[in-house]
């Protein structure tokens, strides 16, 4: 997990965040009765602190079953990369946005509509997604991550579609920024060399 923030972003590579705040708001809290307070539907809230930025975030739960409605803020990636294409960082901020209320349908969707939207702005050849992404001019384990991340989208949308988990939403999740920003970052650095050699040559004295 990350902070949702997207000027931390930072990694904790655990699994127990410090939590500041964990309780039920309860009916008997607003003139309920105790019965109530057992039996209808309660918001469960859970504040944490990022050990990294101090700023806070939250988890909202319902009921008796603990059923998951939304964290906040959402996260939203900042890419380092500054040549992505504006529909590749839409889709995937979306896709970010879905995971925030609980929504691994649209989440995995929108992981996809970001692998395609890369491919397309690479101008792979293929008579179909994961034929461009075999013709990507990448590496094999990149290709690999993206049919992976195209394979979860598909399943995520379809009734019969093979089991995935909340775990592999996530995994996605934190994979597709970094071989996103590795493919761009490369451009980036190409670009700006560039400039340099250009900005070289202009400036270098004329012969007589």
């Amino acid at each position: 997990m990350k902070c949702p923030y997207p000027q931390c972003q930072k990694d904790y590579n655990d699994e127990a965040w410090p939590k500041v705040f964990e309780t039920f708001i309860n009916p008997i809290d607003y003139n309920g009765s105790i019965v109530e307070a057992q039996n209808l539907n309660r918001i469960y809230l859970i504040t944490r602190r990022c050990r990294f930025c101090n700023q806070y975030f939250h988890e909202i739960y319902v009921g008796p079953k603990f059923d998951f409605i939304c964290s906040y803020p959402s996260s939203k990636t900042k890419f380092e990369a500054k040549g992505i294409p504006t529909d590749i960082r839409e889709s995937f901020n979306e896709a970010e946005r879905c995971r925030s209320i609980g929504s691994l349908t649209g989440t995995g969707a929108c992981l996809r509509k970001a692998v395609y939207a890369l491919c397309d702005d690479k101008k792979a050849s293929g008579n179909d997604y994961k034929e461009k992404i075999t013709n990507l001019a990448i590496k094999d384990a990149y290709k690999e991550l993206l049919k992976q991340i195209k394979w979860l989208g598909d399943n995520t949308t379809k009734p019969d579609g093979n089991i995935y988990t909340k775990e592999m939403i996530d995994e996605a999740l934190e994979i597709l920024p970094f071989v996103i920003d590795e493919l761009y970052i490369k451009d980036d650095q190409v670009d700006k060399a560039t400039k340099l050699l250009a900005k070289v040559r202009s400036s270098k004295p004329q012969k007589k």
